[in-house]
């Protein structure tokens, strides 16, 4: 193992022997590479417009229709599927469903004598759209920890979808509901589960339904009928848009969607102005996290986005787990891989 190097540099980065892999850069990639790996299409991974002329892009299907529709590029990739294997250059590519997204993916890189896997963002709860992912065989690990803090526990989608449900019945009695959260992610995710409701949506996350062909719902034009739901992103201000609801329908309930709402300090400030907020996330939990890295049987751990270095710190000194946060370009020294 100590001949790998492994470190993020506005993406991540494997080099290993005189093979070289990047994957979800943000900027175009420097240097020679054996492929560019994508493992979905949320902007903070994936930056289109520095990729063009760039090959090869692996990715799934499903991410390269949200990057065409969504931005406009049209780039040129080979495509692969979970469960799927590809050979570059004498290293097996492997893709699994990563549960985090609609197309999302997560990899191994198998060298022969060293299996790597790279999580991506993932899920190991399924939802009304996605499997749950499951740990990858991996003699070394790389993952995000986004949510890895012992704090952040979600409710089982089970109950967040029934809680959902209770919400959207109530509201749309004698006005309307607004749900909020990212256009890719919750916003496919919403849609299919309030399918029967009158739906209308935002043009940012109609553009991406479309596209998967999830054609529910109308694009918001003006104002919505009472007993509407409307889903939409994350808008500036939050405040104003909540008092206008209620100005213009007498009574709107307003709800926010996103993993960050299971902690109660997060919540707060939403409640002080009557929005609620739900722990509706794309991403593992804590324990969905550690459930992954037992199940994975890695020996060495990386850790990155996120809570990176309170997740490591917790693998090795609770769980006697290897681990450390993916290094920077800087970091890299021979200790750094041999303690």
């Amino acid at each position: 193992m100590n001949r790998l190097r492994a470190y993020y540099d506005d993406g991540i980065v494997i080099e290993y022997e005189n093979n070289r892999f990047i994957i979800d850069p943000l900027r175009k990639p420097s240097g020679s590479f054996n492929a560019v790996l994508i493992t979905h299409g949320h902007r903070d991974h994936v930056n289109p417009r520095t990729l063009r002329n760039v090959s090869p892009i692996i990715m799934s299907n499903e991410t390269a229709i949200i990057i065409r529709a969504r931005d406009g590029e049209n780039l040129r990739h080979i495509t692969i599927s979970p469960g799927s294997k590809l050979a570059v250059n004498n290293v097996l590519i492997e893709s699994f469903n990563a549960g985090h997204v609609i197309g999302s993916l997560s990899y191994v890189l198998d060298f022969g004598d060293l299996r790597v896997g790279i999580t991506g963002d993932f899920n190991v709860e399924p939802s009304i759209l996605l499997d749950g992912a499951k740990g990858l065989d991996v003699d070394i690990l790389i993952m995000e920890a986004t949510y890895g803090d012992p704090d952040y526990v979600f409710p089982s989608r089970h109950e967040v979808y029934n809680e959902l449900r209770a919400v959207v019945e109530d509201g749309v009695k004698d006005g309307v509901v607004l749900l909020m959260g990212q256009p890719l992610g919750r916003g496919q995710e919403l849609t299919a589960l309030l399918k029967d409701y009158p739906l209308y949506v935002e043009p940012s996350i109609k553009v991406i339904n479309n596209a998967l062909d999830l054609r529910y719902g109308m694009v918001i034009s003006g104002s919505p009928p009472k007993g509407s739901v409307i889903i939409m992103g994350i808008p500036r201000d939050v405040t104003r848009l909540t008092k206008v609801l209620r100005s213009r329908y007498g009574r709107a309930r307003v709800v926010a969607l996103s993993g960050m709402y299971a902690k109660r300090s997060r919540v707060v400030w939403l409640n002080q102005i009557g929005v609620d907020a739900i722990p509706l996330s794309s991403h593992s939990d804590f324990p969905g996290l550690i459930d992954f890295v037992l199940s994975s049987g890695a020996k060495l751990v990386y850790t990155v986005y996120g809570n990176a270095t309170k997740f490591a710190k917790y693998l090795r000194n609770e769980l006697g787990i290897m681990a450390r946060p993916l290094p920077g370009p800087s970091q890299l020294t021979m200790d750094y891989f041999l303690w």
